[in-house]
C-alpha cells in the first residue's frame, strides 16, 4: 500500500465512502422523501420503489465490485465510484418524472456499491495490520453524513423551498468527499480470488442474517420520519435525525473496544438485537422521548452491524478471500435491502399504515439476530 499518507489518515478517509454511499445516497432520502411525496403525489409504495431502485443498483455494484477492483484497482473504483454517485445525486434534482428518478436512484446505488466493496477491502486490510479500528470506523462515516444532513437540509429546504435543493446540496457534499478521497487514497490492488464452496460454507450463517438485516432495517430508514410525523409526535425532524446520526458517530467509538474484548463474531448478534429493539420501540411509543431513544438505539447499532459482519467474516477466511467475501456479503445484504422497501411500502399503504411495515421490520431483524447467535455458537465450538 502506498505510504504517501499514513495508514490512519487513509483509514479515516475511507469513511467518506459510506459517508456518501450510505449516509447521503441512502439515508438522506428519508429526509427528502416527505417533501417529494407531497409535491409529486407519491404513495408509500412509490417511495419504497425509489429506495428499491437504489438498492438494486447497490446490489449490482456489489456483485461486480470485486471483479472490477481486480481489473482496475481499488483506488480507481473508489474515486470513480464516488464521483459517479455524486453526479447521479445532482441529477435527481433535475426532474419530477418518476422513471428518471428511479434511474438516478439506481445509478447512485450502482456507483456506491462499487466504491463500497473496494473501500471495505482496504479497510479490512488496515484492520488486520496497522489500524485495528479501521473496519469499525469505516461505516461510521455514514453517521456523520446523517448528522450533517439532519442539521442542514431542513432549514435549507425551508429557506429555498422544495425538495430539489435538497438533492443539489447532497450532491455537492458528495462531490467534496470524492475530492478528499482522490487526494488521500493510494493506489492499491488487493487479491480478489474466486470463492470456493468451503469459503461459502464458513460465511453461510453470516450471509443469511445479513440479508435479513438488509430486509429489515431499510423500511425504518426510509419511512420512519413519515411515521413519526403522521403520528403527530412533537419531535422535529431535525432532532430525530440528528439523534440517529449522533448515535451512529458515538457507536464508532463504543464498538471497537467491545469487538476487541468479546470478538466481532460474538458482538455481531448483539448489534442486530439492539437494532431490532430500536425499530420496535417507535411502534409502541411515538412520544418525543420514545422517538429519540428509538433513533439513538437504531443509530448506535445499525452501522455496527456492517462492521460486525465484515469483521466476523474476516476472521473466518484467509486474507486473499477478503475482497470476494465482502462483495458476496454486500450482495446478499443488497438483495434484502432491495426487497425491504417494497414490503414496507406495500404494508404502509394498507389500513394498518406504516406501523405494520415497521412491525414486520422489527420481527425480521429479531430473526436475523437469532440466526447470527446460533451461527456464532456453532462456529465457535
Amino acid at each position: 500500500m502506498n505510504r504517501r499518507a499514513s495508514d490512519r489518515t487513509i483509514a479515516l478517509a475511507l469513511t467518506l465512502i459510506p459517508f456518501s454511499s450510505i449516509g447521503l445516497a441512502r439515508f438522506a432520502f428519508g429526509l427528502v422523501l416527505p417533501a417529494m411525496r407531497d409535491e409529486l403525489s407519491w404513495s408509500y409504495f412509490d417511495g419504497g420503489l425509489a429506495t428499491t431502485s437504489n438498492a438494486a443498483g447497490y446490489l449490482a455494484g456489489a456483485i461486480f465490485g470485486a471483479a472490477a477492483a481486480r481489473r482496475f484497482g481499488d483506488r480507481t473504483m473508489i474515486v470513480w465510484g464516488t464521483a459517479g454517485m455524486s453526479l447521479t445525486l445532482f441529477a435527481t434534482a433535475l426532474t419530477g418524472a418518476f422513471l428518471p428518478i428511479l434511474v438516478f436512484r439506481f445509478g447512485a446505488g450502482l456507483f456506491g456499491g462499487l466504491a463500497f466493496v473496494a473501500g471495505g477491502t482496504m479497510a479490512t486490510q488496515l484492520s488486520k495490520t496497522t489500524v485495528p479500528p479501521a473496519l469499525v470506523w469505516f461505516p461510521g462515516g455514514a453517521g456523520l453524513a446523517i448528522l450533517i444532513t439532519a442539521l442542514g437540509l431542513p432549514p435549507i429546504e425551508s429557506a429555498v423551498g422544495g425538495w430539489r435543493i435538497g438533492w443539489i446540496v447532497i450532491g455537492a457534499v458528495a462531490l467534496v468527499a470524492t475530492a478528499v478521497l482522490a487526494a488521500v487514497v493510494p493506489e492499491h490492488r488487493a487479491d480478489h480470488v474466486p470463492q470456493t464452496a468451503a469459503i461459502v460454507d464458513r460465511i453461510r450463517g453470516l450471509e443469511i442474517s445479513y440479508a435479513l438485516f438488509g430486509l429489515g432495517y431499510i423500511s425504518y430508514a426510509t419511512f420512519v420520519v413519515a411515521f413519526v410525523r403522521d403520528g403527530g409526535a412533537q419531535v422535529s425532524t431535525v432532532v430525530f435525525w440528528s439523534s440517529l446520526g449522533a448515535a451512529t458517530v458515538v457507536g464508532a467509538f463504543i464498538w471497537p473496544s467491545l469487538f476487541a474484548r468479546y470478538t466481532a463474531g460474538a458482538m455481531y448478534p448483539v448489534t442486530l438485537t439492539v437494532c431490532a429493539i430500536g425499530v420496535a420501540l417507535i411502534i409502541v411509543d411515538r412520544s418525543t422521548l420514545g422517538a429519540i431513544v428509538s433513533a439513538s438505539l437504531f443509530g448506535v447499532s445499525t452501522l455496527a452491524v456492517v462492521s460486525g459482519v465484515s469483521a466476523a467474516a474476516r476472521d473466518r477466511v484467509r486474507p486473499e478471500s477478503w475482497g470476494g467475501v465482502i462483495g458476496r456479503l454486500t450482495a446478499t445484504f443488497g438483495v434484502g435491502q432491495m426487497l425491504g422497501p417494497l414490503l414496507g411500502g406495500a404494508l404502509g399503504d394498507t389500513s394498518s399504515g406504516l406501523r405494520l411495515g415497521l412491525g414486520a421490520s422489527a420481527a425480521i431483524l429479531a430473526l436475523g439476530s437469532v440466526i447470527a447467535f446460533i451461527d456464532h455458537r456453532q462456529t465457535s465450538t
